[in-house]
């Protein structure tokens, strides 16, 4: 039997669960964990970056992410309940106060002191909460949550929901670095069909992006209704967006009627991609509008959002199944075009995060 490699334990202690050179996930960022609304009392368990976390809200609202696994036998504490603010194990009553110390052992007096769990910190930031799974000892060094404030303008209303992919999280990333996939897996639904050239790549250093002009472009239906205007009007289109982070990429569309230079319409679009492990990731995305914001049109934008995102769950999962199933290296076999610049430049990014945390 080969021995399987042990983590990297750093000075502080700290170990990641699988070493770097089996990942392409940084553990020194922010992840998106859940929605805010998806935590509360009740215990939700969620496998991130190949950990198993706990979330719940104490009783006074503060949010805990804590290891969702009892030291003593391995059980998901997810399984077992509330007692106040700490969590007992459904399997042998184990006890544990929310800053992960061992508070009741069911069968002694008092609980040895090695009985512990880890816990991570959070950051809730509408509509995210946010948690940090690497070295404590390099929180200080990684960038914040970023923050997505037309997600709290008034002038805005949003939509969001979560889909699990089984694919690596990079291959979404990419996809939405890429939109010139649009006239094809998006070709029935958002229609949007005039993403035919190469966008001009944008950004420097740490963050990567893409800005495409539309002059006169006929406006798709999933622009032009909620707009109030007939499908296929000469319209004015900014479309951009970037890479962030790791965790998070954003996108923008303007609309300008032509001849006028202020804006009439802002789509905002977020992805945020939490890997659960290797070959699978949580997909947390984000949409808003400051037009055709009423209850019925946002139900509609909901509806049309999430035909087009099951659309690319299912081409992403092809491309992941491919990747598995062919011996050969991927490297070897995928070639590049101009307008895979973003994706490119967003890979290397990755990279230097991933040589930043083994140096």
């Amino acid at each position: 039997m080969t021995a399987q490699p042990m983590s990297a334990v750093t000075a502080s202690g700290w170990q990641a669960p699988r070493p770097a050179a089996e990942r392409n996930y940084p553990m020194n960022c922010w992840w998106v964990a859940a929605f805010a609304d998806e935590v509360t009392q009740a215990l939700l368990g969620r496998w991130i970056c190949d950990t198993p976390v706990l979330l719940y809200r104490k009783e006074d609202g503060t949010a805990v992410a804590m290891e969702d696994r009892c030291p003593h036998r391995s059980a998901p504490l997810h399984l077992g309940c509330r007692r106040g603010d700490n969590v007992e194990c459904g399997y042998h009553g184990f006890t544990f106060a929310p800053d992960g110390a061992c508070v009741r052992v069911p069968s002694m007096k008092a609980p040895p002191a090695a009985l512990w769990i880890r816990t991570f910190p959070v950051v809730e930031d509408h509509p995210f909460l946010w948690v940090y799974l690497g070295d404590p000892a390099k929180i200080d060094d990684v960038p914040p949550p970023h923050r997505l404030e037309w997600a709290t303008d008034p002038s805005f209303a949003i939509e969001y929901g979560r889909i699990d992919i089984n694919a690596n999280y990079m291959l979404l990333k990419e996809n939405v670095l890429d939109l010139t996939h649009f006239g094809f897996v998006h070709a029935k639904s958002f229609k949007i069909t005039d993403w035919v050239d190469p966008p001009r790549l944008t950004g420097a250093g740490e963050v990567c992006g893409y800005h495409q002009s539309f002059s006169a472009s006929p406006l798709p239906s999933i622009f032009a209704e909620p707009l109030g205007v007939p499908p296929g009007t000469p319209y004015d289109r900014e479309n951009y967006g970037s890479f962030v982070t790791p965790a998070l990429q954003i996108g923008a569309v303007d609309l300008i009627e032509p001849g006028k230079k202020e804006v009439t319409g802002r789509f905002r679009i977020s992805h945020a991609t939490t890997p659960i492990d290797g070959r699978s990731m949580h997909y947390f995305w984000v949409g808003g509008r400051d037009y055709g914001t009423s209850r019925d049109e946002m139900a509609a934008f909901r509806a049309i959002t999430e035909i087009g995102f099951a659309e690319d769950e299912t081409m992403i999962e092809a491309v992941q199944a491919m990747q598995d199933r062919d011996p050969r290296p991927t490297e070897q076999l995928e070639k590049s075009v101009k307008a895979d610049g973003p994706g490119v430049q967003a890979r290397r990014i990755v990279q230097r995060w991933m040589d930043r945390e083994t140096a």
